[in-house]
């Protein structure tokens, strides 16, 4: 035991005993009394048995087990400081986990290292917003890119009816009635291979199945679509005599567009693609004929486009230029080295005066019969129009070759049959007023032989 003068702890009931007398001058506790540290005024560690017998093997003397039991007395110390808590091993523990700014580790034996943590609660908030804000951006990112390169996947195509504003109530059912036979027709005539049945999709297969296959072997390839075709416009075209014609623009994935113009077939009600229009056929190719190559022919009619020259003396004559018409994957200005020399018109002329009133049709956007494919497809649809014609070469007085328009065959490119059935029309509105003229003149005749 030591003998200094301090603080200890009662070895009864473990209270913190602060004492001015040293620990073997005896220690009294001031919470239980128990007096420790010396054998004064503690019972005698060995007394007699009061009466009673000794057993053999017994020395009488009866031990005090309870001292015996009693915790030692540890002395801690002097302290100067006020009377502290006395915490245990594991209170300690648990106030080191609830510490933020430290790491405190008790040891063994009751001693404690502490080890200092940086303070980093403004970097992690700063943290969290850097993780917040950078993936905003890669979402950003995801989405500007998807809509840059446009690939979504295989476009959804709807099969609701296409509407378009102004359009009236008989076009919009006859646009509803045909767009999916139409849809599927034009589809399998774009997948199919040349010369394995195309021609059943055309419209009149039977005068056009040599021209369709010698078309597409000496003139050009057929223009096959990459990836999904969409359908992305319709129009009904105002054709006489109750016939149906619907006209309807397709888009593939990588942006090329076509027109086309499908014919009700009523012996069949099939719908017929309008396979001169969709080409645009001509008689001869462009290239020889307009360079006058050996073998070419020297009159043909074409499906052009054409523009009028400015010139100084419109009042005069008017001057054209012709062009192929543009393939649907080239660039947009391709097709105007295709040129052809000026072909002058005298004004006053039956073909200037034609041309004149389409041109000018053409500019007010009073397009041929409510048609949309040119002003829709062509490029620069204002300076250019679509036109058909029947050109050729003749010589001149000085015996040089000289292109010469002979007919205009009609505005557009509309093949055969729309170009007969439009010839009928106005042959007979042509007619109608001889036939007028004819039976007034039958009239006066009968009056004057009746008043004689």
């Amino acid at each position: 035991m030591s003998g200094r003068k301090g603080v200890f702890i009662c070895p009864s009931c473990q209270a913190v005993v602060k004492s001015d007398r040293p620990l073997h001058e005896g220690v009294t506790c001031g919470e239980c009394l128990h007096v420790f540290g010396s054998n004064n005024g503690s019972p005698n560690p060995k007394s007699q048995i009061p009466g009673g017998k000794k057993e053999r093997g017994s020395s009488g003397v009866v031990r005090d087990l309870i001292g015996k039991k009693s915790a030692p007395i540890l002395p801690v110390g002097v302290i100067e400081a006020p009377k502290m808590s006395v915490r245990t091993l594991e209170q300690a523990r648990n106030e080191s986990v609830d510490s933020s700014s430290d790491d405190e580790t008790i040891m063994s034996d009751g001693s404690r290292r502490v080890r200092r943590r940086k303070k980093r609660e403004k970097a992690e908030k700063n943290k969290g917003l850097i993780i917040f804000l950078g993936a905003w951006v890669c979402i950003v990112i995801a989405v500007l890119v998807i809509f840059a390169t446009g690939k979504f996947g295989a476009p959804k195509i709807s099969n609701a009816p296409v509407v378009e504003e102004g359009r009236n109530l008989m076009d919009q059912q006859i646009v509803n009635a045909s767009r999916e036979k139409i849809k599927r027709d034009f589809k399998a005539f774009m997948k199919l291979p040349e010369g394995s049945g195309q021609t059943q999709f055309i419209d009149n297969p039977a005068e056009f199945s040599l021209a369709f296959r010698r078309y597409y072997e000496e003139t050009a390839l057929f223009p096959r679509a990459s990836g999904t075709l969409t359908q992305t416009g319709v129009n009904v075209l105002k054709l006489p005599k109750d016939e149906l014609a619907v006209e309807s623009i397709w888009k593939d994935s990588e942006g090329h567009q076509w027109g086309a113009l499908h014919l009700l077939d009523k012996t069949t009600s099939r719908w017929k693609l309008d396979w001169e229009n969709f080409a645009p056929y001509s008689t001869a190719s462009w290239s020889r004929f307009i360079n006058q190559l050996d073998g070419s022919s020297n009159e043909g009619t074409f499906r052009l486009l054409v523009r009028k020259r400015r010139t100084a003396d419109d009042d005069k004559k008017i001057s054209l230029s012709f062009y192929r018409a543009p393939h649907v994957k080239e660039g947009d200005g391709e097709f105007k080295k295709s040129e052809s020399p000026e072909i002058d018109l005298l004004a006053g002329s039956d073909l200037a005066i034609e041309f004149m009133q389409l041109w000018k049709d053409h500019q007010e956007e009073n397009d041929p019969m409510g048609s949309m494919l040119g002003r829709a497809l062509d490029p620069e649809p204002r300076t250019y129009m679509r036109i058909t014609v029947r050109l050729g070469w003749k010589g001149d007085k000085r015996d040089e070759n000289v292109l010469e328009l002979k007919e205009i065959v009609g505005a557009g490119w509309f093949g055969e049959r729309i170009i007969r059935l439009r010839q009928s029309v106005k042959d007979a509105a042509a007619e109608e007023p001889l036939t007028t003229l004819s039976e007034s003149s039958g009239k006066e005749q009968l009056n004057e032989s009746v008043n004689e």
